[in-house]
């Protein structure tokens, strides 16, 4: 065996510890559970538990109890929320409605966080109402699969986790548990898995139940029990990339570290240096949040710094990068080369031979006289802008309704434009740093 095998196998035996829950935390969930058994029992319902606790693949400190409830398939969306909700307050310590495809309900048992979920009974996945229906037959196809490879699927999770790419939600865009389930059932372990990632592209196709890997249009996890949904599909390509060479790195040089958050702290003065250094604009907009769920926030956030990085762009300041997330409140942040800009601009006319467009264009009421240049028509006009932060303050003004309905509601409310002193808020130096690449 080699030296770095050996230190490999080291490294995860540490990570098992780490990442496997305590036999404290297993009574509990035993204790809930059995609770939450009688408690459904005594009322006939029928359910079923799914997720990475009823797989025991669930890491250590992260305990949460899915259970799915059946309805039948006449009801509607509304006798749904009803129904769900009644059960909760039946079965629950304390209950919270909270929304994804349709309601379902938050709570808690014996200090257990619980979600209830309803979904259809349908006989199969090809004939779902909604995607929820399908999670019951994910449960299923796995179940018996994991079995013996729960410390693999947990030292994936761990190495996700730790690297900020687990969890499929739209805050995240990463790896989500179904999909570490599915990878270690098609490459066996952990390090089986990784050691065919480093030549994952974004073509990879995996075809988890004909045990294929193929070329495709796009990175493609099949799902088993619906050939046709992509459990990638939520899986951002940075992650992807991200994935890759952590995969790479690892395999060179094994260690703990990959598995263990990194807490960046920095020091505001090398912040202030480092933007300073760069010599560019950095701004960041600060507004309420709105009180929607986040992974309805989040869509609505890339869509509103998008829109704005573009416009930055079309008026000449040479944007960057941006990047967007929700505290307390909410931020879109930009890097735009161009502090600055001159109060003019040279606007391009037609070509001299094009006599109708060159009598329009001269026609215009200008400071300074057009001027002809390499056959071709030319002209200084005034900008509307000559800083970042106005491009922004007027798109806001003008166009909120492109940004997100209810980012744009909060924007046109009220925003602020923080910059220099004002980015060393707590909710944001951090954000800042890892955002401008500051070494720590």
């Amino acid at each position: 065996m080699s030296k770095s095998l050996d230190a490999m196998k080291e490294v995860l035996s540490e990570v098992i510890k780490i990442a496997t829950p305590s036999e404290k935390e297993v009574e509990i969930a035993r204790r809930a559970e059995n609770l939450l058994r009688e408690r459904l029992d005594a009322l006939s319902v029928d359910y079923v538990f799914v997720g990475s606790y009823a797989r025991n693949t669930w890491l250590r400190d992260n305990l949460e109890i899915d259970v799915f409830v059946f309805f039948q398939k006449e009801l509607k969306k509304k006798e749904l929320e009803l129904g769900i909700l009644e059960l909760g307050n039946k079965v629950l310590d304390e209950i919270e409605l909270r929304y994804a495809e349709h309601p379902y309900v938050h709570g808690k048992v014996a200090g257990v966080e619980v979600d209830l979920v309803p979904c259809y009974k349908v006989e199969s996945a090809e004939k779902i109402i909604s995607a929820v229906d399908r999670t019951p037959f994910h449960h299923e196809w796995l179940k018996d699969r994991v079995k013996g490879k729960e410390n693999e699927i947990r030292i994936l999770k761990q190495f996700l986790k730790a690297n900020k790419i687990y969890g499929a939600e739209y805050k995240v865009r990463g790896f989500s548990g179904y999909l570490c389930e599915l990878l270690i059932v098609f490459y066996e372990s952990f390090l089986d898995c990784i050691r065919e990632a480093t030549s994952w592209t974004r073509r990879t196709v995996i075809d988890v139940k004909r045990k294929e890997v193929r070329r495709g249009d796009c990175f493609f996890v099949v799902d088993p029990v619906d050939e046709n949904r992509n459990v990638a599909a939520n899986l951002s390509i940075e992650n992807l990339a991200k994935f890759v060479h952590l995969s790479r790195m690892f395999l060179r040089n094994p260690s703990i570290d990959f598995f263990v958050p990194k807490q960046r702290k920095t020091d505001p003065k090398d912040l202030i240096h480092a933007i300073k250094q760069r010599g560019t604009k950095i701004l960041a907009i600060e507004f309420k949040k709105p009180k929607i769920v986040e992974d309805n926030l989040y869509p609505q956030l890339e869509r509103a710094a998008r829109k704005l990085f573009e416009a930055l762009e079309r008026e000449g300041f040479e944007p960057m990068r941006f990047t967007f997330f929700a505290g307390e409140n909410c931020y879109l942040i930009f890097e735009t080369a161009i502090k600055e800009i001159s109060r003019i601009t040279k606007k391009i006319g037609p070509i001299f031979e094009d006599e109708e467009n060159v009598e329009k264009f001269l026609a215009k009421e200008r400071a300074f006289e057009p001027f002809i240049e390499n056959g071709r028509w030319w002209a200084f006009e005034f900008r509307k802008h000559t800083k970042p932060e106005d491009v922004v303050v007027d798109y806001i003004k003008e166009r909120s309704n492109a940004l997100g309905k209810n980012v744009g509601e909060k924007l046109l409310e009220g925003f602020r434009i923080l910059e220099e002193e004002e980015l060393l808020k707590p909710e944001l130096i951090e954000k800042i740093s890892e955002f401008l690449g500051v070494k720590v």
